[in-house]
C-alpha cells in the first residue's frame, strides 16, 4: 500500500507540471509569432518606403526626360490570339540606277554595301537582273522589328537555296513583334507598267522615292512620284550615294527635290531629317503634308540609322475587313511546284481564306468561274491554316472534281478566288469618273488606253464621254464620266476601285462608279444598236436641213 501511495503522489505531482510546460510553450509560440509579425510589419514598411523612393525617383527621371527620349522606343505591338503579327508594306520606287535594290539589301541583310553590287546581289530574282544590275520584276523582301525597335535581318548571304530562305524567314517572324515588307519595283522606263502594277496590286501602306544624289531628278522620278500621288499613298524621299556626290551637285539635287514637292501638283512640305528628334517629329505628323527627306549612303552607313528608326516607328495605314463572310483573294503570280502542282500567290482583300476550302476561280476567257480546292497555305514561307484579310500568301490549288485538270496556263494575273455563296459575276464594261493628268492634244470617243484597276491590267476603249465643258473632247485637266469597255477578256471589278489609264505620255486617274456585269455578246448587240441609232440620227439631221434656193433679184 505504501508503494501505491507514492506512485499516486508522483503521478499527481507530474500532471500539473505538464500543464505548465504546455502553457509556457503556448506563450513562447505566441511571443515568437508576435515578433514575426513585428518583423514582417517592419519589412513591409521598409518595402513600402523603398517602393515610394523608387516611385519618386521614377517621377523625377520622367520629369527630367525629354519628349524625344520618351518616344525613342515605339510602343510594343501585341500579337493577336491567332498568332498574327502586323505587316507594314513599303514600295521602293525611283529611277533606274538610283540604288533601290542596294538599299533593300542593306536593310534586310544588316551589312553595308561595298560599292560594287554586293548588297543588291542578295535581292535579284533572275540571272539577267544580276548581269545588267537592273530590276525587271516585282519582288518582296522582309525585315523584322523587335520590341526595342531594332531590325531582325533575313537576307544575310547571297545565293541561298529555297530551304535556306524558308528557314531565314521563319527565324525573322518568330523573333519579331512586327514585319516590314519591302517591295522592290523596276525603275527603267521599259518596265513602267510593271511598276504601276506593283503600286496598284501590292496594296502598299507607304512609298519610298529613291533619288541618286549624283543623278538628280529625272523623267522617271517625276513619273513615279506622280503615280504615287495619284494613288494617295504617303511618300518619303531618300537621297542616296551622298558619299560619291560633290557638294554642289548634292545641294542642287536637294533644291530641285524641294521645289518639286512644294509645287502645285504635289502640295507637300519637305522636311530634311538630320537626327532622332526629326524622326520623331515626322512620325508624330504623318497625317499632315510633311514629307521626310533622308540623305544617306549605303556604303559608309551615314544616315542609315535615321531611316531605320523611321521605318520601325511606322504603323500599317490600311484597314481590312477580317469579319466578312465571303472571302476574296486577288491573284498576282502563278507557279508550278514539283510535287505540289499549281500554286498562286496574292493578297486576301476581304474575309479569311481557310485551307482545304472549296472556292470559285475566275473569271476565265468566257467570263465563267470554276470550283477549285485551296489545299495548303504559306505566308512569308511559313505554313499557316488561315490567311486573313490584308495578308499576302501562296495557295496550292487543284480542280474540285478529280476528272478535271487545272493548268498554270489557264490562270493569269487579275483573276480572283471567291466564296461560292457570293455569286460572282464578270464584266466587260464599267463607268468611271476620271481626271486627265496629261495629254498632248485631245481625247475623243473610241480612244484606247491601258487601264490599271487594282491587279487588273488590260486595254480598254472609251465608248462614251460625258463632259460639260468641251462636248465629247477631253484635254489636260478635264474631268468627265467615261464608259470604259475591255478589249480582250472580261474582268472582276468592284465599285470604288481606283484606276489609272495611260498611253504613251497620256495619263489619267479615276474611280469606278458603276459596273454593268455584261458580256461580249451583249456588248456586240449594244454596239449594233448604237450604230443604227447614230445612222438614224444622221438621216434625221440631213432631212431637217432646208436647202434655200438662190434667188436672183432683178431690177
Amino acid at each position: 500500500p505504501k508503494i501505491s501511495s507514492s506512485t499516486s503522489s508522483k503521478k499527481s505531482e507530474d500532471k500539473p507540471r505538464k500543464k505548465k510546460t504546455r502553457t509556457r510553450k503556448k506563450k513562447s509560440k505566441a511571443a515568437a509569432s508576435e515578433k514575426k509579425l513585428l518583423k514582417d510589419g517592419e519589412t513591409v514598411k521598409e518595402l513600402q518606403k523603398e517602393s515610394g523612393k523608387k516611385e519618386e525617383m521614377a517621377a523625377k527621371e520622367s520629369k527630367n526626360k525629354t519628349p524625344a527620349e520618351e518616344d525613342r522606343i515605339p510602343p510594343p505591338i501585341e500579337r493577336k490570339d491567332d498568332g498574327r503579327i502586323h505587316d507594314l508594306r513599303v514600295a521602293m520606287v525611283g529611277n533606274v540606277d538610283s540604288g533601290k535594290s542596294t538599299l533593300i539589301g542593306v536593310l534586310t541583310g544588316g551589312e553595308l554595301d561595298d560599292g560594287r553590287g554586293k548588297a543588291r546581289s542578295k535581292i535579284f530574282a533572275h540571272r539577267h537582273e544580276a548581269a545588267t544590275g537592273r530590276t525587271s520584276c516585282i519582288s518582296q523582301h522582309i525585315v523584322g522589328v523587335r520590341d526595342d525597335g531594332k531590325f531582325v535581318h533575313s537576307n544575310k548571304s547571297a545565293n541561298l537555296t529555297t530551304a535556306a530562305k524558308n528557314k531565314a524567314w521563319r527565324e525573322v517572324i518568330s523573333n519579331s513583334r512586327s514585319v516590314i515588307t519591302l517591295v522592290d519595283l523596276a525603275g527603267h522606263e521599259r518596265y513602267l507598267k510593271t511598276t504601276i502594277g506593283g503600286l496598284t496590286g501590292c496594296f502598299p501602306d507607304y512609298a519610298c522615292l529613291i533619288i541618286g544624289a549624283n543623278m538628280g531628278i529625272t523623267k522617271m522620278t517625276k513619273e513615279h512620284l506622280g503615280v504615287v500621288l495619284a494613288l494617295n499613298i504617303p511618300v518619303c524621299c531618300v537621297v542616296t550615294k551622298i558619299d560619291i556626290c560633290p557638294s554642289n551637285v548634292k545641294a542642287r539635287t536637294k533644291r530641285h527635290l524641294f521645289r518639286i514637292l512644294k509645287s502645285r501638283g504635289a502640295k507637300k512640305q519637305p522636311f530634311l531629317v538630320k537626327d532622332e528628334k526629326d524622326v520623331q517629329t515626322c512620325l508624330k505628323n504623318q497625317s499632315t503634308k510633311i514629307t521626310p527627306v533622308f540623305m544617306l549612303s549605303a556604303v559608309t552607313g551615314q544616315g542609315m540609322g535615321n531611316l531605320e528608326a523611321y521605318l520601325s516607328g511606322l504603323r500599317p495605314r490600311q484597314t481590312w475587313d477580317d469579319e466578312a463572310k465571303s472571302v476574296e483573294f486577288s491573284i498576282e503570280e502563278t507557279f508550278n511546284v514539283t510535287g505540289v502542282g499549281v500554286v498562286v500567290s496574292g493578297t486576301a482583300t476581304t474575309g479569311r481564306l481557310v485551307a482545304n476550302s472549296t472556292l470559285l476561280l475566275g473569271p476565265f476567257s468566257d467570263g465563267s468561274f470554276r470550283p477549285v480546292l485551296a489545299r495548303t497555305i504559306q505566308r512569308k514561307r511559313v505554313p499557316v491554316p488561315v490567311c486573313n484579310a490584308g495578308e499576302s500568301c501562296a495557295v496550292a490549288v487543284r480542280a474540285a472534281k478529280r476528272k478535271e485538270t487545272l493548268r498554270r496556263a489557264q490562270i493569269r494575273r487579275g483573276m480572283v478566288l471567291v466564296d461560292p455563296s457570293s455569286d460572282p459575276k464578270s464584266t466587260v464594261s464599267f463607268e468611271a469618273d476620271i481626271l486627265v493628268l496629261h495629254h498632248p492634244t485631245t481625247i475623243k470617243e473610241n480612244y484606247q488606253a491601258v487601264v490599271h484597276c487594282g491587279i487588273i491590267r488590260q486595254t480598254a476603249k472609251m465608248v462614251r464621254i460625258q463632259h460639260k465643258g468641251n462636248g465629247e473632247c477631253l484635254r489636260t485637266g478635264d474631268k468627265a464620266s467615261v464608259l470604259f469597255r475591255f478589249m480582250v477578256r472580261p474582268e472582276f471589278v468592284h465599285v470604288g476601285t481606283t484606276i489609272i489609264f495611260r498611253e504613251g505620255t497620256t495619263k489619267g486617274v479615276g474611280k469606278v462608279t458603276r459596273v454593268f456585269y455584261d458580256s461580249f455578246k451583249s456588248v456586240a448587240q449594244l454596239t449594233d444598236e448604237e450604230m443604227k441609232q447614230k445612222k438614224e440620227e444622221v438621216q434625221k439631221d440631213q432631212e431637217r436641213r432646208i436647202r434655200v434656193p438662190k434667188v436672183s433679184i432683178t431690177g
